[in-house]
């Protein structure tokens, strides 16, 4: 749906809703604006290269949990965090998230992020791993309340 606007003083802007992924030229005005934009706000160009980072935990040949997120811009974000039932409460997911860190450092992080269901579970897990609580994000998933975490500085 178009809806023409009037931009100050250059005539009519229209807003049109656009399907996607991007298109062709889409993508082209993001690579070349960002690229300007940057240069604007950090007074260079500089690096956007996203490197994945998976962890795995596995015992008896099979994967019984994982963290995986990115390492992009001198820092990390966590994405999942995930130990199957039959091994949570054993250090799983403790020695996941440290091995996670340790690995992001290496790739150049100083930080790392993350965000979990805000519950007590979850708020005394990532603190005992000196997480820093940063947000609360209401209504983040399904209506519930998820919080936001830093750590800094990483090993």
């Amino acid at each position: 749906m178009s809806r023409p606007r009037r931009a100050r003083g250059d005539g009519a802007v229209t807003i049109v809703t656009a399907a996607s992924p991007p298109t062709g030229e889409q993508r082209e005005l993001l690579r070349r604006e960002w690229v300007l934009a940057d240069r604007e706000l950090f007074g260079g160009d500089v690096d956007w290269t996203s490197v994945s980072l998976t962890i795995q935990a596995r015992a008896g040949g099979a994967v019984v949990g994982l963290a995986a997120g990115e390492v992009i811009a001198g820092m990390a974000r966590l994405h999942d965090l995930l130990v199957v039932p039959g091994w949570r409460g054993r250090g799983v997911g403790r020695r996941l998230v440290r091995e996670f860190c340790a690995r992001a450092a290496v790739l150049g992080a100083g930080r790392c992020f993350l965000r979990c269901p805000a519950t007590e579970r979850h708020r005394r897990f990532y603190e005992r791993l000196r997480f820093r609580q940063v947000a609360l994000v209401p209504r983040y998933y399904h209506g519930m309340d998820f919080l936001e975490y830093m750590r800094e500085p990483l090993p």
